[in-house]
C-alpha cells in the first residue's frame, strides 16, 4: 500500500484540542475528516488552522437542500480546497447535477461524495422513515443515482462494498465509515467491519473516529490500525 487510506474523524468543538490530537496521530493517518460539530463551533477559521497541518482535508457537511441553495453552499466549501466533501444523494438528480456542474466550472479538484444511508441506521431505522426498500436495496438505489450523475464516490457501510462494486460502474470511490475491531465499542454504528476487512473487500478510504480519538493512546491506536492494513 503506497497511500494511507485512513481519514481520522476529528469530532470536537475545540480547535486547540484538535490540533494537539492530530499532531499525535499525523504519522499514521492519510487525512482528516471535519464534520458538523467541528464546523459549527470552529467555522472556516478553524478549518484553515487544520489545513495548515498539511494533511488532506475531508469536509463532511452532508449538504442537502434545494439545488440553488446546495450549489451556493458547495461553492463556499470548494473555496477551501478540500480533498472530499459530501452531498446527500437523496437530494435528487437535479441537486447533484447542479453541484457537479459548479465544481467543474470552478475547475476544482475536490471529490464530490454522495451519502447513501447513514451507518447509524439499520432496516428498522429506514422502515421508520417510511421507506419500503430493504436497507441494501435503498443503498444500491442511491449508489446508482450517484453513479448516473457523475459523482466521484459515495459513503457506504463496509457491508455494502461488494454489492456496490458488482452493481455499479466501479468508478465510484468508496468512502467507508463504521470501522471497528472486535474489541471496539460500536457506539452508534450499526453496520461495522474491521479496517483490514474493509480494505480487502474494496474500500478506498476508511473514516475512523472514536477507535482512534477516544483511545487511551491515540497515536498507538492509529499506528496499529494502519499497520493492520
Amino acid at each position: 500500500m503506497t497511500k494511507n487510506p485512513i481519514y481520522c474523524a476529528i469530532d470536537t468543538n475545540d480547535v486547540k484540542y484538535a490540533i494537539a490530537l492530530i499532531d499525535k496521530i499525523k504519522d499514521s493517518i492519510g487525512g482528516i475528516k471535519l464534520g458538523l460539530e467541528f464546523y459549527t463551533h470552529c467555522g472556516i477559521e478553524g478549518i484553515n488552522k487544520i489545513k495548515d497541518i498539511g494533511l488532506p482535508i475531508f469536509i463532511d457537511l452532508k449538504l442537502y437542500d434545494i439545488p440553488n441553495t446546495t450549489k451556493s453552499a458547495l461553492q463556499g466549501i470548494l473555496n477551501l480546497k478540500p480533498e472530499f466533501t459530501t452531498l446527500h444523494i437523496s437530494g435528487g438528480s437535479e441537486m447533484l447535477t447542479e453541484c457537479v456542474n459548479i465544481r467543474n466550472l470552478s475547475q476544482s479538484k475536490t471529490g464530490l461524495i454522495g451519502v447513501t444511508v447513514l451507518t447509524s441506521l439499520d432496516d428498522e431505522g429506514i422502515e421508520e422513515l417510511g421507506l419500503s426498500n430493504s436497507l441494501d436495496d435503498q443503498v444500491l438505489k442511491l449508489a446508482k443515482i450517484a453513479d448516473k450523475n457523475m459523482l466521484d464516490g459515495i459513503v457506504c457501510s463496509p457491508h455494502e462494498i461488494k454489492m456496490i462494486k458488482q452493481e455499479t460502474s466501479n468508478k465510484l470511490k468508496l468512502i467507508v465509515p463504521g470501522i471497528r475491531s472486535s474489541s471496539d465499542n460500536a457506539n452508534d454504528q450499526k453496520r461495522t467491519m474491521s479496517a483490514s476487512e474493509a480494505i480487502n473487500t474494496g474500500a478506498d478510504v476508511l473514516v475512523i473516529g472514536r477507535p482512534i480519538t477516544m483511545a487511551n493512546d491515540p497515536a498507538e491506536a492509529a499506528y496499529k490500525i494502519f499497520k493492520s492494513l
